[in-house]
């Protein structure tokens, strides 16, 4: 079976992937397709990646470790147990959003892609809940795979579309055959949708899983980059494995926010606490931001209650 005669039989996998284990689309990339393309971008030092999680309640996260990569072995056994974009079940990665064209709060695309209540207009928040945003900074620039062939978000991106031309450019200049070059751009294209397609079964995502895997296989490669679904591809994600973020990333602040909803309204306020100075050998030190908090009437009147 020839590279082509595989991609044919990834795209019949892809249409039912509950039916194809992922070890079967592994190999079929590994062995069948062998010569995966890999695009790749620079990730600047000093770049910001932003990651949001839910608190419990009011209750502050304790520890930076809470605020990063899955540390806990007994969540990693018992709650990390399907399929992500770009990790298998029990496969620990670092998932982030970057400072985009159409969104330069990278935490409104950490949002969106962290909280259920913000993507669905039929959960309510009127006392608001509360979230806590971690900046996190690349300590030196790396290589990351740039997956920026989808159709959709190509449509909606015009840094995506710029960042695809690029890459089209430098596929052209490797001198490849034609046939070559139809089949870089189809095998890109395909793997795009499968980074920015909207799922209801986490086993639709064994294609992306598969993808970052083999890619991270490369030397070069430290982390992959791709159009935010759950913003309509206007923000940026980043995801690496847990040794690029030991080697390359350090938090550099965390604080509090709040999210309101009513329906389609939603406000983001900032919250009342900041850990500008992380040890990671010592607790976070929370510390009251001083900004004033919006009135009960004051966030009413933005919801339109």
């Amino acid at each position: 079976m020839d590279k082509y005669e595989a991609f044919e039989k990834l795209r019949e996998y892809s249409k039912d992937l509950s039916n194809h284990t992922y070890e079967e689309i592994y190999e079929l990339l590994k062995s069948g397709i062998k010569a995966i393309p890999i695009p790749l971008a620079k990730i600047h030092k000093a770049a910001f990646i932003d990651r949001v999680r839910q608190n419990d309640g009011t209750q502050l996260f304790k520890h930076i470790n809470d605020l990063g990569y899955i540390k806990d072995q007994d969540v990693i056994d018992k709650i990390l147990t399907s399929f992500g974009r770009a990790n298998c079940p029990h496969q620990v990665m670092f998932y982030g959003a970057l400072e985009s064209y159409l969104i330069d709060k990278p935490r409104l695309t950490a949002i969106a892609e962290t909280s259920t209540l913000f993507r669905n207009p039929k959960l309510n928040s009127h006392s608001g809940d509360l979230f806590t945003v971690s900046r996190w900074e690349t300590s030196n620039e790396f290589l990351a795979v740039e997956i920026v062939f989808s159709k959709y978000a190509l449509a909606n991106n015009e840094a995506v579309k710029k960042s695809y031309e690029r890459q089209i450019k430098m596929l052209e200049e490797h001198g490849l055959e034609q046939k070559e070059i139809d089949f870089h751009l189809d095998f890109l294209k395909f793997i795009s949708e499968e980074f920015s397609k909207k799922v209801t079964n986490h086993e639709d995502y064994k294609i992306s899983a598969a993808y970052t895997n083999i890619v991270m296989l490369h030397p070069d490669v430290q982390g992959i980059v791709y159009p935010s679904v759950q913003t309509d591809y206007f923000g940026i994600n980043i995801v690496v494995p847990p040794e690029t973020v030991d080697r390359l990333i350090n938090p550099k602040i965390t604080s509090t926010l709040t999210l309101y909803k009513n329906g389609l309204k939603s406000l983001i306020t900032n919250g009342k606490y900041v850990c500008k100075n992380i040890n990671p050998k010592k607790d976070l030190d929370w510390q009251e931001t001083g900004h004033k908090q919006l009135s009960e009437e004051e966030i009413k009147d933005h919801l339109d209650l």
